[in-house]
């Protein structure tokens, strides 16, 4: 059993799951290699036979002032290559890419459900737990799933030295992304409305009669819309100095040029020969959520056509119709702090 003093002091242990109800963490102890190989560190990363201990909340208390120097997020609207970006950043001794970490989807939860004090204490501690790097990484970056967008502007206060991606596709390519995935797609877009309707958006007012009337891809609209909503207020409200916005596809269009500007705005220290050699190298032929399946720019770019064929001219409509009812908003998702290379 390891003591509450003991937490925050050994780099070893990683946070891995907080119980909302009983105000609980969940510790691992893992190896930089454990959380680096996994495409995702939620319920799809099997923990068979690593070491856990669980203690409240409340044990895992911050590593001193965190200032959130050498620290990196990246926040994305789902679907647009965040996961990709994620393994590109990764270089042992120099940068740990810390992919979907499921304790940060409880700490959303505790925001959701009213327990916000609560709620930031245990950020700032699971933060500066996973910030630690296992102590072999100067540099740790952190790509969230898209559900815990709520706590952007936490961790931005909290870390007042992080840096902060955007990350996004268009409107439409997100549309294509959803129909692309058939029913269980459908299925996510309503989901994450449901979610999203808790932090406050004013389109989560519409009467549920009007909503059930909408189709799956409507309310797919809707749903970029309220994440592009979420990052437009983080920059007014933290300005622009620690945020930068980059889109997907034109990520994986231009890989080296991207991965580049981007390691020199975050000081990440990768250096251009990592961003060269890692886009001339085996993840931008592979799909990054499932590596033993070959997909490519050309393959996405092809798959989107289809998808975009099929759909016709209600692609447009949807698209049309949704931008009527943000008028802050535009569809190619542009940002004003847009990555330049």
């Amino acid at each position: 059993m390891i003591s509450s003093a003991g937490l925050s002091a050994d780099a070893s242990l990683f946070p891995d799951a907080v119980d909302v109800a009983s105000a609980r963490v969940s510790l691992v102890k893992v190896s930089r290699a454990d959380l680096a190989g996994e495409a995702f560190l939620d319920e799809r990363w099997d923990r068979t036979g690593l070491a856990r201990d669980i203690r409240p909340l409340s044990a895992l208390a911050p590593r001193g002032h965190m200032t959130g120097s050498g620290l990196v997020f990246i926040w994305h609207t789902a679907f647009c290559c965040s996961t990709l970006l994620a393994r590109c950043l990764d270089k042992p001794g120099q940068n740990l890419a810390l992919r979907e970490p499921a304790a940060l989807m409880g700490v959303a939860s505790l925001y959701r459900t009213g327990r916000a004090s609560e709620a930031r204490s245990a950020l700032a501690g699971i933060i500066g737990q996973m910030a630690a790097g296992l102590g072999q990484d100067p540099r740790v970056t952190i790509k969230p799933t898209n559900t815990v967008n709520n706590l952007l502007p936490e961790c931005a206060e909290l870390f007042a030295q992080s840096r902060h991606v955007l990350l996004s596709s268009s409107l439409k390519s997100f549309l294509i992304s959803i129909a692309k995935k058939g029913e269980a797609g459908r299925a996510f877009a309503r989901q994450m409305f449901t979610v999203f309707a808790l932090d406050g958006h004013a389109i989560a007012r519409t009467d549920q009669r009007q909503l059930m009337q909408m189709s799956d891809l409507q309310i797919a609209a809707l749903v970029w819309h309220m994440q592009m909503e979420t990052f437009r207020a983080a920059l007014k409200r933290f300005g622009p100095e620690c945020f930068v916005w980059l889109d997907g596809d034109a990520f994986v269009s231009r890989p080296a040029q991207a991965l580049n500007a981007l390691d020199e705005w975050a000081g990440l220290g990768l250096g251009a020969s990592h961003a060269r050699d890692t886009a001339d190298g085996p993840l931008l032929t592979r799909n990054a959520k499932s590596p033993d399946e070959a997909f490519g720019a050309k393959t996405r770019l092809s798959q989107a056509g289809q998808i975009a064929a099929q759909l016709g001219p209600e692609l447009d409509q949807i698209v049309n119709w949704s931008c009527g009812l943000f008028p802050g908003s535009n569809a190619d998702g542009h940002l004003p702090v847009a990555l330049t290379y």
